[in-house]
């Protein structure tokens, strides 16, 4: 067994009663016999099969055993709520932002007398926590302490059979406490989540308040006084309107400073159940939402204790004037009736999240290695949070925008939504087209800022905030139109609507036919343009920027031949066929073992555009490229992957593993992925996984938290599990 997958089926031993209490005597025989297996023991039997409420677990569906990730995923919704834990142990520091701004939530638990804390930072002792283990919806720490076993598992059920899930700003936060010396222990569990959740700095006011749902749930809120919607956008900020929710059905609620309701626990007094001084200043006072639960456990009785975290940001997204709300709002009236319907669907989404799970790691293992579906799996909703369904009034459809995280904060950057393509062509690709539609339309001039450039758009504007003048954006032509073009091939053969009337290839065909001609102008050299790697700047001749071009093209005429034009098909295709044949001598006139990184330069670089000759199933290079070309990167590798290119030490991360799919086997894939897995658990940059680091002392160089980890799934997406 390579992992202790039993560890998160633990979570589902509550499942009858859904955000209460629940103890084991429901099936006591069962949870008697596989908690002396998981919780005593920690071990996995080579073929054990568990069968509960319908799931099967199956060892070797789970991560590796041991793997530290660089940063936890904790409650990662969408670009702005993403919390995250920097560290080994969930009790080292205080729970961030995904670029480490102070989120703080504290968890601390009595066992008998004795204090100790299992989140963030407060004086009591830390519990000893014996593993942590992330799978694509869930964390799951387990803790033992004075006879005592807890496992904590934050459940994020974004799951991609289902639009309306991928939408839904919830987590589930489930505690399970059992007893491990078979004796009887008097427990209390405490929770709080401060202020600051809701602000962008410490010093706004919020404020607070409390109800009980049409379900009976108890619900709190916190926010912003100001509620200064769209009043912060780009980099580096957090959402400060809005409010964000806590909601349980059992446990004593409580709306305090964190100072006291802490203070109050450790020295064993009753709560204060709400403090009626509000505003208060986030960052100074510390008003806190705050729940405690106390029970007792023994050898035959475990208890599950559950809470809702969600969050409402009342407007999401403001594309050119048009204020646009978050897509759940088109199935619920109100955050609480969704808050409502989430605690009624608990007990089935953890039954379809651990579904997904094991079918995950079972797939990325077939297609990949296991070390492919680790990292996979952490990925996941680093991807997913990276972007956000809204619902387009004005147009009566659903968008999708996604954040470019930490390199710029701009609002549907192409050429972050183009690495990140190969996430949602594995899972939906209709859900690429609605993340290429803004910017279409805006390239179209359906908005009140008109474009006038002549290729593809780089971005609208700084997110959540479409409202960018051509004039201002930061141009990268073939970059950004061979992108588009490859896109929507992909797209269209996996999602023919596309191409069909009112789909997105048809609706805007003429459109499509000036940036076919506008590449077809720049090729088979793009002269001195960016690329999507811009911090090394503008790279004349670029060799790998043309192939992008030469292939984009090649989606184009795909693209006529779909939608009937065999003239205008024809005519592409030759066109592709005369360019490849120019680039081939350009990119390599002295016919050596590798290309050049400029056509007018001897250099190296990843050619990682050729990649998508393979998603699009044409034959525009010859394979002995690829072949070539990967047996040069292997002569290239350093300790943690290989360089961008000839310039520098750095590397990118998601165009590595694009390289990596150009091996024919699951063992030569494997073998180029090591690398790139033994950066994500050595690094000593701990941020949620960057993109853009050295390959040498395996650090990053730049970029956190970025979406653009969905280029990983292009090995599942072409081996077809």
């Amino acid at each position: 067994p390579k992992g202790q997958f039993p560890l998160l089926a633990m979570s589902l031993f509550s499942l009858p009663d859904p955000l209460g209490c629940t103890d084991s005597s429901t099936f006591p025989s069962l949870v008697m016999m596989m908690k002396t297996m998981m919780t005593r023991s920690l071990l996995c039997a080579s073929l054990l099969v568990l069968v509960l409420y319908g799931v099967a677990f199956v060892a070797g569906s789970a991560p590796i055993s041991g793997f530290r990730p660089p940063a936890v995923p904790l409650v990662v919704m969408d670009p702005y709520m993403s919390i995250w834990s920097f560290a080994n142990q969930l009790t080292d520091t205080n729970t961030t932002l995904w670029d480490g701004d102070q989120k703080p939530m504290t968890g601390l638990i009595r066992i008998d007398k004795e204090v100790f804390r299992w989140l963030g930072q407060s004086s009591a002792s830390p519990m000893t926590q014996k593993s942590v283990v992330v799978t694509p919806t869930s964390t799951v720490y387990t803790f033992q302490q004075a006879g005592v076993q807890l496992v904590v598992t934050f459940l994020t059920p974004m799951l991609p059979s289902s639009l309306e899930l991928m939408a839904r700003p919830i987590t589930y936060l489930t505690l399970d406490a059992s007893s491990t010396d078979g004796k009887v222990h008097s427990i209390e569990l405490y929770y709080d989540v401060t202020g600051l959740i809701a602000v962008n700095q410490g010093s706004e006011q919020v404020t607070w308040s409390r109800q009980t749902s049409p379900k009976g749930l108890n619900v709190a809120r916190i926010g912003t006084t100001a509620q200064n919607i769209f009043g912060v956008s780009g980099d580096g900020v957090g959402l400060n309107w809005g409010y964000f929710y806590l909601a349980s059905s059992s446990g004593e609620q409580a709306i305090s400073l964190a100072s006291d309701s802490r203070f109050r626990f450790l020295s064993d007094r009753p709560f204060v159940a709400n403090d009626t001084r509000p505003p208060a200043i986030s960052g100074q006072d510390y008003p806190a939402l705050v729940i405690d639960w106390k029970f007792t456990v023994s050898s035959s009785q475990s208890v599950a204790k559950s809470v809702i975290l969600a969050y409402d940001d009342v407007y999401s997204i403001e594309y050119f004037g048009e204020k646009m709300k978050a897509y759940w709002t088109r199935q619920f009236s109100s955050i609480v009736d969704l808050i409502d319907q989430a605690s009624v669907d608990y007990a089935n989404l953890q039954r379809q999240a651990a579904s997904f799970d094991q079918s995950f790691f079972s797939r990325m293992s077939t297609a990949g290695g296991d070390e492919y579906s680790t990292v996979t799996a952490l990925a996941y909703r680093q991807v997913v949070g990276g972007a956000k369904f809204v619902w387009a009034s004005s147009r009566d459809r659903v968008w999708y925008f996604m954040k470019e995280i930490s390199s710029d904060g701009d609002l549907s950057t192409m050429d972050v939504i183009f690495p990140a393509s190969s996430f949602f062509l594995y899972y939906n690709a209709s859900w690429l087209d609605l993340l290429l539609q803004p910017l279409i339309a805006y390239a179209n001039n359906e908005t009140y800022i008109k474009y006038n450039l002549a290729w593809v758009p780089h971005h609208l504007g700084p997110y959540p905030i479409g409202n960018l003048p051509p004039n201002k954006q930061e141009n990268m032509p073939v970059e950004e139109t061979g992108n588009m073009f490859l896109m929507l091939a992909a797209i269209a053969q996996r999602y023919p609507a596309i191409v069909h009337q009112g789909g997105t290839v048809s609706k805007y065909a003429s459109l499509l036919r000036s940036w076919a001609e506008y590449l077809k102008d720049q090729l088979p050299d793009p002269g001195n343009q960016l690329t999507t790697d811009d911090f090394a700047g503008p790279t004349p001749h670029d060799s790998n920027l043309a192939a992008k071009g030469i292939l984009g093209l090649q989606g184009y005429a795909i693209l006529c031949t779909m939608m009937g034009d065999t003239s205008g098909a024809a005519t592409y295709s030759s066109l592709v066929k005369t360019y490849a044949t120019k680039w081939l001598v350009l990119s390599n006139p002295n016919n050596t073992d590798h290309t050049r990184l400029r056509y007018d330069q001897e250099g190296w670089s990843l050619k990682y555009n050729l990649v998508w000759q393979n998603v699009l199933k044409q034959d525009v290079f010859p394979q002995s490229l690829f072949d070539s070309e990967l047996a040069y990167y292997h002569s290239k590798m350093n300790a943690y992957g290989v360089p961008l290119d000839v310039r520098k030490d750095y590397t990118k991360i998601d165009w590595e593993s694009w390289c990596a799919t150009f091996a024919p086997t699951t063992s030569g894939f494997s073998s180029f992925f090591h690398p790139l897995y033994k950066f994500a658990n050595e690094t000593t940059s701990r941020v949620p996984l960057t993109d853009w680091y050295w390959t040498t002392p395996g650090t990053k160089s730049g970029f956190q938290a970025r979406p653009v980890l969905g280029a990983f799934w292009l090995q599942a997406l072409l081996k077809g599990v």
